[in-house]
């Protein structure tokens, strides 16, 4: 037997033997380093799992507006915190406004006069279509009749203001043989003009219909969404009666009168912060709102050329497919 291939073997079978030794070592070093290094970072296991989770694909949520049908001819949802348009329907087609024209008239009405001047009706005050319940000689605050057409929808109290307003700051484009109240429908007009609208335009203060084929008032859905943003933003306790159900307001003379909302909605509107409703034979039904869809997310919603129940529904669709995407 050759003793030194036998002696050279085994040292072979050592060396091995020492290798093999040394990376199980090594494997097992590895293994407790890495063990090592997850309970020093146990805490940061939930966070990279948020990350995780975060960047996994969800499905895609439903449009709530793809199926909504609505009445109105026009229509217009727009988020308030950044000016996006949520839902358009012939946004821009120039319809009726009906009594949606009062808006234009608070606008000018808060711009032109002040809330405690006292206003005396007239008799020529009284002349327009509907009973407010208010008798010649009554006098009132500018604010309390600002009340009255606009949770009402008062005619009475639309011309009184247009009358007293009109005459007192005359528009510059005015005929010396126009009364107040065409004085402030001038004012009406020169303001639209003045807020950039193209669709917008007055015949009256009311929003009454003028004859079988005229309304008094005409715009676009999207022209009344930024008017009403416009009058919200700069005089918004002017439309905090709007969210009542009803209101009690009292003459100078002590006599007091009791208003009910025109919107028959506003017990199923949440998050309602205003609202104005409108309509005449040649209107049709029409509403616009302001409301919160939660957390302080303002929207402002129009429906123009409905009928006359149908526009509350129309709003309260658009309102649950608004709330839908939030």
């Amino acid at each position: 037997m050759n003793t030194k291939k036998t002696n050279l073997s085994a040292t072979r079978l050592r060396a091995i033997a020492l290798v093999l030794a040394g990376g199980a070592l090594l494997s097992l070093l590895a293994q407790g380093f890495l063990s090592f290094a997850g309970l020093t970072n146990a805490k940061t296991i939930p966070a990279q799992t948020a990350e995780v989770l975060r960047a996994m694909p969800t499905p895609e949520m439903p449009d709530p507006f793809a199926s909504l049908v609505i009445e109105a001819r026009a229509a217009i949802v727009v988020d308030l915190t950044n000016d996006h348009i949520v839902f358009a329907k012939n946004a821009d087609e120039k319809l009726p406004l009906a009594s949606l024209t009062k808006l234009m008239t608070a606008l000018v009405v808060r711009k032109y006069s002040k809330e405690n001047s006292i206003v005396t009706l007239t008799p020529y005050d009284l002349e327009t279509d509907g009973d407010s319940g208010l008798r010649i000689g009554q006098q009132f605050r500018v604010g309390d009749l600002l009340d009255m057409m606009l949770i009402m929808s008062s005619n009475d109290a639309a011309h009184a203001l247009a009358s007293f307003v009109g005459s007192n700051v005359p528009s510059a484009n005015a005929e010396s043989s126009e009364g107040g109240d065409m004085r402030f429908v001038r004012l009406m007009n020169e303001e639209s003009r003045t807020l950039g609208f193209t669709q917008t335009e007055f015949f009256n203060e009311t929003g009454l219909d003028v004859n079988p084929a005229q309304n008094g008032g005409y715009g676009s859905a999207r022209e009344v969404a930024a008017l009403f943003t416009k009058l919200h933003k700069g005089f918004p306790s002017t439309l905090e009666v709007t969210t009542r159900k009803h209101t009690r307001i009292v003459s100078q003379g002590g006599t007091v009168h009791a208003f009910p909302n025109t919107n028959e909605a506003i017990s199923y509107l949440p998050g309602l912060i205003a609202s104005k409703t409108g309509y005449t034979t040649i209107a049709g039904g029409n509403l616009a709102i302001m409301f919160d869809g939660g957390l302080g997310h303002f929207f402002v919603a129009v429906v123009l050329g409905s009928t006359y129940k149908g526009r509350f529904e129309d709003m309260r669709a658009l309102m649950d497919a608004v709330r839908g995407t939030l």
